[in-house]
């Protein structure tokens, strides 16, 4: 069972360190191009769903676990996707202007992100906070990406020292 737990706990951290990468990657394009960052954002909501689904698949212990995790899982991020349509809705009626509809998505998606904590483990909460201090240093600075990278990279040095020393077991 400890090797199990081991490889489980490495799906995890690739799976963590992969989110926390295409988040920077969608910031740095934010930067360059703010019309065509919502569109990554809006595709990072399925990747963010699809991590979530495979990082909570792995922790339920039996099928009628795993099936209450999977419809959990499609009602949280199809709701997220409602939310960034409704987005959208107010870009296309000239409600908000286009270089802030990717920090709202970002807005979104970082509280979604933060909420699916409950259910998939603490290193969605510690995601979802990173995605809602980037949102803060976004819209108040204009060079942000190394400040961003900085932070992020901070958030995978602790979540390495979290697992090491409290360990991997704890959600």
């Amino acid at each position: 069972m400890s090797v199990l737990s081991n490889k489980l706990s490495t799906i995890d951290k690739v799976i963590y360190v992969t989110l926390v990468l295409l988040a920077l990657l969608g910031m740095a394009i934010t930067n360059f191009s703010p019309a065509d960052a919502h569109f990554y954002w809006l595709s990072m909501t399925f990747v963010f769903a699809l991590g979530a689904i495979v990082t909570g698949w792995q922790r339920a212990r039996d099928r009628q676990t795993k099936t209450k995790l999977v419809a959990t899982q499609l009602l949280h991020w199809g709701s997220t996707f409602i939310a960034v349509m409704v987005v959208y809705a107010f870009l296309h009626s000239g409600q908000v202007q286009n270089e802030t509809v990717a920090l709202m998505i970002l807005l979104i998606l970082s509280l979604s992100t933060f909420l699916d904590g409950i259910h998939v483990g603490w290193q969605f909460y510690a995601l979802g906070i990173l995605l809602a201090i980037s949102t803060v240093i976004i819209s108040y600075l204009d060079e942000y990406i190394w400040i961003i990278a900085i932070i992020a990279l901070a958030f995978i040095t602790l979540t390495f020292v979290w697992n090491k020393y409290i360990g991997h077991s704890k959600s």
